[in-house]
C-alpha cells in the first residue's frame, strides 16, 4: 500500500519533533501553524549543512570570497551590485518534453558524463593491466583520458567554473 505525500510529511514532522530536530514555535501558547523552532539536533544539522555549503561554495574556490550582509538594503545597493538589471538565470526550453532546464545544471551534467568516461577508461585499463596498474600515470599519459580532461578544462574556462 502506497503512502500519500501528506501522510509521509506528517510522519517526517513527527519524527523530527520526537528526536529534537524541530518543535512547533510558541507551542506552549497554542503554537503557530507551519512555524517551527530548531531543537538541539536541528541546530546541529543546520550548522553542519551551513558549514559544508560555506566550504564547498566559498573556501574551496580561489576566486570567491565570503560576505555576510543584510538582505534588507537600500535599493541603490541592489542596483549597483547588478542584482536588479543584470540578474540572469539562463533557462533552456526543450520543445519536445516542454520542460525548462537551467543552463548551469546542463553544463554540470555534461561534465559528469565526461568524467564518467574517464573513469570507465581507467577501469578498463586497470582490468587489462592487473596488479601492476598505475592509475596516476595512466591518467597523466593516456591520450583519450588527456583529451577528455582537456575538454573538461575548456568547458570550465568557457563557463567560468573554478578549476
Amino acid at each position: 500500500m502506497a503512502i500519500s505525500n501528506e501522510e509521509l510529511l506528517k510522519k517526517i514532522i513527527a519524527h523530527a519533533k520526537e528526536y529534537g530536530f524541530v518543535f512547533p514555535s510558541s507551542d506552549i501558547y497554542d503554537g503557530m501553524s507551519a512555524v517551527y523552532d530548531y531543537g538541539q539536533n536541528g541546530v546541529e544539522l543546520k550548522n553542519n549543512i551551513r558549514q559544508y555549503w560555506w566550504k564547498s561554495m566559498v573556501q574551496y574556490h580561489e576566486n570567491i570570497v565570503g560576505l555576510d550582509s543584510a538582505i534588507f538594503m537600500h535599493p541603490t545597493i541592489w542596483k549597483a551590485s547588478g542584482h536588479v538589471d543584470a540578474f540572469n538565470d539562463p533557462l533552456i526550453d526543450n520543445k519536445d518534453s516542454k520542460k525548462r532546464y537551467r543552463a548551469d545544471v546542463l553544463v554540470e551534467e555534461y561534465l559528469q558524463k565526461i568524467e564518467a568516461k574517464i573513469d570507465k577508461e581507467v577501469e578498463k585499463a586497470a582490468a587489462r593491466f592487473g596488479a601492476g596498474f598505475n592509475e596516476k600515470m595512466f591518467r597523466e599519459t593516456n591520450p583519450r583520458v588527456l583529451e577528455y580532461q582537456q575538454k573538461i578544462e575548456d568547458i570550465k574556462k568557457r563557463f567560468y567554473i573554478a578549476l
